[in-house]
This record gives structure tokens, C-alpha cells and sequence, in this order.
């Protein structure tokens, strides 16, 4: 049996069953919405994998603890601010469970107490809520935006040992998190734009995730040590008037640009698929202090000259399971097969 240690993610819809009764294919329906425009998204772009799905949720797993619990709060803020804005009085809410432990692969299935413990996790969070396990607590105090209180030693189960359980609060670092009026809706309006003007756009919905990225090709695009990017819905991004234009930097990926002054503006992954996200590279936003990088990718190609002091974590892109699924879908084994000075396929 092959193991590892990964941190794992469960979400469960709240009393599905009694939804599924009142309301069958309007339940199913709404389910199927949340898993595709929500919790997948959420998943692709924290890095992870949905490895099960349940009738009335879904397993994930993250090489990243950090991520793992970001992709929860970024779910259930995503869930919460869709709700708000469809109207619904009886939106699906979720519970979610993160853990990390040792996990056995089985196939494309996982297997193990670090599975278990996550569903049985999630049975402690509140409605829209999120529990952890000590052991992620331990690896992601102050490096979230979300206060957790702690519920003590519990037994997941009648035959295991205890262990330490936190849960999402709703005190005042929480407060504005999952809860949204009208004019909190406003205010949450994100605004960006290239350098000359022409181009303007404003994302509806919370950034998904965040990042530095020392690809060789982002350091060839923007003539820098690196890129920094923020990750939103792409559904929530919407161009005021003209568009970006758009380059095929790789055969998985196009970047967008201003064709009046060169800004650098957007990323879409495109293969296996057509993202369901958008990347914008962070300093078009009209405010890119209040999206701080939560990691690091590439790093593989970071200038030696460049010393990184914080304690984020670190991914090269043969790490990335997203970029691996891209690039083995296109044919070709990894990015350096492509990158700048690499020998191409598509030359002599």
C-alpha cells in the first residue's frame, strides 16, 4: 500500500435528507450548482482534488494544510454571498471538516483516519461553519483570516483516542465574513484597470486565492523576478468596456494585456479544460494591498539573488497537480519542456 500525508477536507449540505424530501429535483438541482460554481472552483484553485463524492458532498485533498483550510473559508464565504444575492430563504448550507493525518491511496481513492477524521470533523462545525483538528490549528494560527474557538478533547468516534477540536466563531475577527447586507455588497465591489485606462473591469465576488508565481515564463512576461496573481470566479469578473487581448504564452495557457499601453492583465488556464477561475495579476487592481500573497509556485525559478524571509508555502510547478493535469493533457511532461530556452516541440 502506497501512503502519504495530505490534509483532507469534507463538506456536507445540512440536512439534505429533509431538503431531498420537501423538494427533490430543486434540491438535486441546487446541489449540482454549488459543487460546480462554488466548491469546485474553490478546489481547483487552492491546488487540491476532489478524490470521493457523497450524495450530499464531497472529499478533498491538498498537499498544503494552509490551503486546505483557505479553500473551506473560501467556500463557505462564496456560499454564503451567493445565497445572500439569489434571495433564497432556504439557501444549502454547508459543514465542513479539515484534518491532517496519514491517508492510503487506493487507485484515485483515499483511504485512512485522516478521511475519517475530516467527515467526522465536519459533524462540529455550525451551519456555514468550519471545524479543524489541533494538528491543523497548530500549522495555520495567524496565517488565516477566520478566529476559531476551541471545543476541547472529543472522540470522533467511541473507539478513538481524543483529540483537540477548534471551530469557526463568529466573533469579531469572523464578523462581515459569511454574513452580507446591501451596502456591504457594494463596498465589496473589486475595481482594477491597465495603466492607460482603456481598460476597467470589477469582480463581484471574494478573491479565491493568492500568490507569487517565479515561473521562468512569468519572469520572461512581466521582466521581473516574479508575478503576483490573485485567483477569482471568472463568472464574477466583468470588462466595463473593452476586454483585454489575449496571447497563447503556452499551449495550456493564454495571458491577457492592453493592447494600447501593454498592461499585463490577466492569466486563464485552458487546457484540459477552460478554467472556471481568472487569474489577474494583482497590481491592476486598484487596490493590491489588501490581496497579500499566500504562497509561493515556481519556485524552482526563483533568482538566487532574491532572498524570500517570510514562511509561506513553497511549490515548484512539477508540484502543482493542476499544472501536471494541463501540461500531460497537451502532450508534453512538464513546463521546462516548454519554458523559455527550452527546445519546442512546434521548432527546429
Amino acid at each position: 500500500m502506497e501512503r502519504k500525508l495530505a490534509a483532507i477536507m469534507a463538506a456536507d449540505v445540512v440536512g439534505f435528507s429533509g431538503l431531498v424530501a420537501d423538494d427533490e429535483e430543486g434540491t438535486l438541482t441546487r446541489l449540482e450548482r454549488m459543487v460546480d460554481d462554488v466548491i469546485t472552483i474553490q478546489i481547483e484553485a487552492h491546488r487540491g482534488r476532489i478524490f470521493k463524492t457523497l450524495g450530499d458532498g464531497v472529499l478533498a485533498e491538498f498537499s498544503s494544510t494552509i490551503e486546505a483550510v483557505s479553500c473551506a473559508i473560501g467556500i463557505q464565504k462564496s456560499a454564503a454571498l451567493d445565497a445572500h444575492r439569489s434571495g433564497d430563504p432556504t439557501p444549502l448550507r454547508l459543514r465542513i471538516g479539515v484534518s491532517v493525518g496519514d491517508v492510503v491511496l487506493q487507485g484515485t481513492d483515499l483511504l485512512g483516519d485522516g478521511v475519517n477524521a475530516a467527515a467526522r470533523l465536519q459533524a462540529y462545525a455550525d451551519p456555514g461553519g468550519i471545524a479543524i483538528s489541533g494538528e491543523v490549528m497548530a500549522q495555520v494560527r495567524d496565517k488565516i483570516e477566520l478566529a476559531f474557538e476551541e471545543l476541547g478533547y472529543k472522540r470522533l468516534k467511541e473507539t478513538d483516542a481524543p483529540i483537540r477540536i477548534y471551530k469557526s466563531g463568529r466573533g469579531t475577527a469572523a464578523q462581515g465574513l459569511f454574513d452580507f447586507d446591501q451596502e456591504m455588497l457594494s463596498s465589496k465591489l473589486i475595481k482594477g484597470g491597465c495603466l492607460c485606462g482603456s481598460i476597467r473591469f470589477e469582480i463581484s465576488m471574494p478573491a479565491i486565492s493568492t500568490g507569487y508565481c517565479h515561473c521562468r515564463i512569468c519572469q520572461k512576461l512581466t521582466g521581473s523576478a516574479m508575478s503576483t496573481w490573485t485567483a477569482f470566479p471568472a463568472s464574477a469578473v466583468h470588462f466595463s468596456a473593452a476586454a483585454p487581448r489575449y496571447y497563447a504564452s503556452s499551449p495550456i495557457a493564454q495571458r491577457g494585456f492592453c493592447p494600447d499601453c501593454g498592461s499585463s492583465l490577466t492569466y486563464r488556464l485552458t487546457a484540459p479544460r477552460p478554467a472556471a477561475y481568472l487569474v489577474v495579476f494583482t497590481a491592476s487592481l486598484d487596490e493590491p494591498q489588501n490581496f497579500p500573497p499566500a504562497v509561493h509556485g515556481g519556485i524552482e525559478s526563483r533568482m538566487p539573488w532574491l532572498e524570500i524571509l517570510d514562511d509561506l508555502p513553497r511549490t515548484t510547478c512539477s508540484e502543482s497537480r493542476v499544472l501536471q493535469e494541463a501540461w500531460s493533457s497537451v502532450g508534453l511532461p512538464d513546463p521546462k519542456t516548454w519554458g523559455p530556452g527550452a527546445k519546442r516541440p512546434d521548432r527546429p
